[in-house]
């Protein structure tokens, strides 16, 4: 029978959570629309009734959605990131599997394509906690300057 168990030489993947408040905010915005749309049942306004009422499930969902699903995935054995859809259930393998680096250069986690472009991956909305063990484990950039002994500083949200 199979372990569960991770080998003991390769490293656990890291999840990045959504934070508490992206997750109550997602909630709360979706039931407020799918309030409006339900109370817009009973008025002359019945048009409006179903772009606000998706867009209140679609909220609604999203948002119980964060409280159990990661936002990122990285599994450091591999160098590998899935960056997970918050409505739905589509996610994207970005990373080593797409012949991508990605590491951490002093203030940013940055995607390095093939073609030598870069692009930010954003922290909006994770859970600060969360982000900094990623950091922690994210190689970081050739030439630029190691991270901090009390580790690095989140900044911009």
């Amino acid at each position: 029978m199979p372990s569960d168990a991770p080998h003991p030489l390769r490293p656990r993947p890291i999840k990045v959570g959504y934070s508490r408040k992206a997750s109550a905010l997602m909630t709360g915005m979706g039931v407020v629309l799918t309030a409006c749309a339900a109370v817009s049942v009973f008025t002359p306004f019945l048009p409006v009734l179903v772009p606000i009422g998706l867009t209140g499930l679609a909220l609604l969902g999203a948002g119980l959605g964060a409280l159990f699903r990661p936002r990122y995935l990285y599994d450091p054995a591999t160098g590998a990131l899935t960056v997970f859809m918050a409505i739905g259930p589509g996610k994207e393998g970005v990373g080593a599997e797409q012949g991508e680096r990605v590491y951490f250069d002093g203030r940013r986690i940055i995607r390095e394509l093939p073609d030598g472009s870069r692009h930010r991956v954003s922290l909006v909305g994770t859970n600060r906690d969360h982000a900094a063990r990623l950091i922690q484990a994210l190689p970081t950039e050739p030439g630029k300057r190691p991270l901090p002994p009390d580790g690095p500083a989140i900044t911009g949200r």
